[in-house]
């Protein structure tokens, strides 16, 4: 646990793109359950919270305490993208 904080809370401009993953290499066999999906998730990335993808690092993040679901956030992006466009 004390490692996957220290992973979390590296900046982004410190992330070095031969220390990811890249996101297009990650497998997960959706027939398995969800503990050896989780489990395979955390093996084949080097750090959970950073990963290539094409030409761009992607730092994913959460934010404690908050009650809406990941679904709920991506219906405000697409919401938020139509209205921009």
């Amino acid at each position: 646990m004390e490692q996957l904080s220290e992973l979390k809370n590296i900046p982004i401009m410190e992330l070095r793109r031969e220390e990811l993953s890249d996101a297009g290499e990650v497998m997960i066999d959706s027939s398995k359950s969800q503990n050896q999906r989780v489990q395979s998730f955390f093996g084949q990335m080097k750090n959970p919270f950073a990963q290539n993808v094409g030409e761009y690092i992607l730092q994913i993040g959460y934010a404690e305490g908050v009650q809406e679901t990941l679904d709920d956030r991506m219906v405000q992006l697409v919401r938020k993208q139509t209205e921009i466009m």
